[in-house]
């Protein structure tokens, strides 16, 4: 204890709490003496170190249990009828009197904290040993010493008891992303793509690509990043092949399979369709396909078309089925169950471009007893927003086997179609 300072002892009934900070020691005061505990005294400085260095701040409260008179003080006290006119005025001097310890407190809550931390940051800034939080800390035994410096109370500005901002603010992990990359998010977007998705593969075109390249390329990286994304059919081999296109009423199914047939049977492949349960009895595929060499098979169910397919080796069977959808799972199930019959390998959904993301969900959900293998995009000439069906592919994790307009079909293309979302 410095020689200046003298020690006395306390008054009778007052205790004196020590801690490292006054919003340690208040909730041992209100613990041990009641929440209407009054202070009358506290201080606060620095103890320990060496040389006047790597010294820890303290805090020193004295508080009493109130007595009897003391309690209630305030407008309650004024509204209290066992209060008398005489008495009053006693107790306004007592509320009077209590205010600055309150204020103090107040006060002290705030300032001490950030006084310790600006005391621990000029320390550290004068030791020489390896740096901590705080930079160079010394050993615990160090720390332990005997004198006390009491500060002198200095004017302090209370602020807002909120998180202290970081000290930097961390660098983003990437090149800078170029002021093009919200434009083409903004595209992707208009082009049927979800928000999630657009932004996704233009952050990673930016982050990957651009350390290769330069902005002025970002839209080939960004389909060409797009273009990674997209699964598409592959490993077919050479052998004969037994495919079903499925989906709901009006999704191009029939259209999809003319398409597919006529490509075949030009290049000379010997191609089978069977028109399961079809309303018109196969009349308009047979008329279509015919001409072409295309045997075109009617059946009401599964076991006669299998009686029809009998001895037939084809290269191509394609099935045309009858329209399933969420609203009729009885008659998914009837197809699931026909379409194992028919030995089907290949179970294509036919997904609209024009189909909204939700829809494209639904759909997908209501037919995954059919076993979906792949994702054919149907009605590619009907828009230039083909997005929402396109991402059903990335989302569904199944392969885009094929884009067809109305009269022509072919294997999907990921860069073309990154093309068309992102002219």
């Amino acid at each position: 204890m410095d020689a200046s300072t003298t020690e006395t002892a306390p008054p009778e009934g007052v205790r004196t709490f020590r801690g490292r900070s006054l919003e340690e020691i208040l909730p041992q005061v209100r613990a041990e003496l009641g929440a209407d505990a009054i202070v009358v005294r506290r201080r606060e400085g620095l103890s320990g170190g060496v040389a006047g260095f790597f010294q820890r701040p303290f805090a020193e409260v004295e508080a009493r249990v109130p007595h009897p008179d003391e309690l209630d003080l305030g407008e309650g006290a004024l509204r209290n009828d066992r209060a008398t006119a005489e008495g009053l005025p006693a107790i306004q001097a007592l509320v009077a009197q209590a205010r600055p310890f309150a204020d103090a407190l107040a006060v002290a809550q705030g300032g001490v904290a950030e006084r310790a931390h600006e005391v621990l940051v000029a320390a550290a800034a004068s030791a020489d040993a390896p740096a901590g939080l705080y930079g160079p800390q010394p050993s615990v035994s160090i720390l332990a010493g005997d004198d006390d410096e009491v500060l002198e109370a200095e004017p302090y500005e209370p602020v807002a008891l909120s998180a202290p901002a970081p000290a930097f603010a961390p660098e983003p992990a990437g090149p800078r992303r170029p002021a093009a990359a919200g434009t083409a998010v903004a595209r992707l977007i208009a082009g049927g793509l979800s928000v999630d998705l657009a932004e996704d593969v233009v952050a990673e075109a930016v982050a990957h690509g651009l350390p290769f390249a330069t902005p002025r390329t970002l839209k080939k990286l960004i389909r060409t990043t797009f273009a990674r994304r997209l699964p598409v059919m592959a490993d077919l081999g050479a052998g004969p092949r037994v495919l079903a296109l499925v989906g709901a009423g009006g999704a191009g199914k029939s259209a999809a399979v003319a398409a597919l047939a006529s490509a075949y049977a030009a290049a000379g492949a010997d191609v089978v369709v069977v028109a399961l349960r079809a309303a018109d009895g196969g009349r308009a595929l047979a008329a279509r396909l015919e001409p072409l060499g295309v045997s075109v098979l009617a059946a009401a169910s599964a076991a006669e078309a299998s009686r029809r397919l009998e001895g037939r080796s084809a290269a191509l069977v394609l099935v045309d089925t009858p329209a399933a959808g969420p609203g009729d799972r009885p008659a998914v199930a009837a197809l699931a169950r026909e379409l194992r019959e028919l030995g089907v390998l290949e179970v294509h959904l036919t997904a609209p471009a024009t189909l909204s993301a939700g829809a494209g969900d639904e759909l997908v959900a209501a037919l995954a007893p059919l076993g979906i293998t792949h994702v054919a995009l149907t009605h590619a000439d009907q828009t230039a927003r083909p997005g929402a069906a396109v991402e059903l592919a990335i989302t569904a994790r199944k392969p885009l086997s094929y884009a067809c307009t109305r009269d022509a079909v072919a294997p999907a293309d990921p860069l073309e179609l990154a093309g068309r979302l992102l002219p």
